[in-house]
């Protein structure tokens, strides 16, 4: 089937933040995900913002020269006691980063990132330098594989004084520790928490909170697997949104363009649910074989490429006389056959069944 996307991408992190532009996106993460048990904060905390306050700062509000370095996005949010953004202690900014590997810098470069980001606001005027820093929310969205295991506090990157284990005398010991609670107090302590996304692949998409929908739709690795979070997203109520994370899951499974466009239509049909079961088997048997006739041409490739190196290892230069012989076999039992004559063989004896092999189909 042919893929609509090869030369059309769609890069990850400008997609991501066009779905997190949403303010639905930003205040579901925090009620389903930040809260306790799946996150760091009390549910009383997430119950005193007033999301209906939610709004993302404008770009306008990152130094130019750090525009891509900042983080991905901010937003703030006023408490519920707060009858407008003047009063520092009555609103919240909340930092979103975005990343699909794991850094083991993060801690220092989410500091970095608060802290550049109150020199905005200050320089902007939102802030003035005689007035208290409103509180951050740091927030990095990791939608790579497995766990986010590196440090989230600046406090885990930090090393203590510690004398060398071989020459550590008594004293030295004694006063590295003496040293090391003296300079607590002075250094940074900043924190960020990270929801990897992984971590709730087992979770139930619900029409409830978008994000439940989205991460479904990050781990989905089939079609198979998409088709829990394809039924809630029409319950989202909410076209833009939904139409962002559709486009930017069917490209991410390369989903060949016939399909894409019958799920597009769908998505925004009442019988969507009817549909959707009546076409899912399809799908799921295209996108099989699809993937099976990948994993032979990618088996064949690899074959092909370990066979030219033991060439060039047994024969020399020579060996390239091979290469235009190797284009022409496409099975990997072809290519096992000619890596056991490889080791027997001459060059010219080898060229010479690889020709007859050919000609009669290797056997």
């Amino acid at each position: 089937m042919a893929n609509p996307y090869d030369n059309d991408p769609l890069p990850r992190d400008p997609a991501l933040k066009a779905i997190f532009s949403h303010p639905r996106m930003i205040a579901d993460t925090l009620r389903g995900y930040v809260v306790r048990p799946h996150g760091p904060l009390h549910p009383r905390t997430i119950q005193a913002l007033d999301f209906d306050t939610l709004e993302k700062l404008p770009a306008e509000w990152i130094t130019p020269d750090f525009r891509r370095r900042i983080g991905d996005q901010a937003w703030r949010v006023r408490f519920r006691w707060a009858r407008d953004w003047s009063a520092p202690g009555g609103y919240l900014l909340i930092l979103v980063e975005f990343q699909s590997q794991r850094r083991s810098d993060m801690a220092q470069r989410m500091a970095s990132y608060a802290l550049r980001l109150y020199d905005d606001l200050e320089t902007t005027g939102v802030l003035r330098r005689s007035v208290p820093r409103p509180l951050i929310f740091p927030l990095v969205l990791y939608n790579g594989p497995g766990r986010w295991t590196p440090a989230t506090t600046l406090g885990d990157l930090t090393a203590a004084p510690t004398p060398p284990a071989a020459s550590a005398q008594p004293e030295d010991i004694a006063d590295a520790r003496l040293a090391a609670r003296d300079l607590a107090a002075f250094q940074l302590r900043h924190a960020y928490f990270a929801l990897a996304f992984a971590r709730h692949r087992n979770d139930d998409p619900s029409a409830d909170n978008a994000m439940s929908v989205m991460i479904g739709m990050e781990n989905a690795a089939t079609l198979e697997d998409l088709l829990p979070p394809l039924r809630a997203l029409p319950e989202l109520a909410d076209e833009s949104l939904t139409e962002w994370m559709l486009e930017w899951t069917l490209r991410r499974l390369r989903v060949d363009d016939e399909t894409a466009e019958e799920i597009k239509r769908m998505a925004s049909l009442d019988e969507f649910h009817s549909r959707l079961e009546e076409r899912a088997q399809g799908w799921i048997d295209g996108w099989l074989a699809e993937g099976a006739e990948r994993g032979r041409a990618e088996g064949v490739a690899a074959q092909r490429a370990m066979l030219r190196r033991q060439a060039v290892l047994r024969f020399g230069m020579s060996a390239k006389r091979l290469d235009p012989l190797l284009d022409g076999v496409d099975s990997v039992a072809e290519l096992s056959k000619i890596s056991e004559w490889l080791v027997v063989d001459t060059l010219d004896g080898l060229i010479a069944k690889i020709e007859a092999g050919a000609a009669n189909h290797i056997h």
